[in-house]
């Protein structure tokens, strides 16, 4: 039980051992607000319990994410060439895709230092079929 559901008993208590007539209009009138008080100390319970069983089942799916994000990013696989230099098959030269402004949309480019066209395989983890 609660804080505020221990301070409505307290309440109900005293109107209880004050022998309260609920009889009068006031009386009424109280009892009507005691009520309402205790229906929405059921219903803040109730918000917290379904907070508390939402909040735990976040915490279950962070900790699968985790676990298939170590799963499918796993060092020993991950291939970390990515950020290496791309060498030219014809003058040689060192390429980085970053400095010549390439992005997945470019099927092919030229050496900045001979002109060579060079093609460009992107991975598609969509396409391959890796994921199903």
């Amino acid at each position: 039980m609660g804080y505020l559901a221990e301070r409505i008993n307290y309440v109900k208590g005293l109107m209880e051992g004050m022998k309260f007539d609920a009889s009068t209009d006031e009386g009424k009138l109280i009892k009507a607000l005691v009520d309402i008080v205790e229906d929405i100390v059921i219903s803040s319970e109730d918000l917290e319990d379904t907070q508390d069983q939402i909040l735990d089942a976040i915490d279950e799916h962070e900790e699968r994410i985790t676990d298939l994000e170590d799963e499918v990013f796993d060092e020993d696989s991950y291939d970390e060439d990515i950020d290496e230099p791309l060498t030219c098959p014809e003058c040689g030269a060192e390429l980085d895709f970053d400095e010549l402004g390439i992005d997945e949309n470019v099927d092919s480019f030229r050496c900045p230092e001979c002109g060579t066209k060079i093609d460009i395989e992107w991975l598609d983890y969509e396409d391959d079929g890796s994921e199903e």
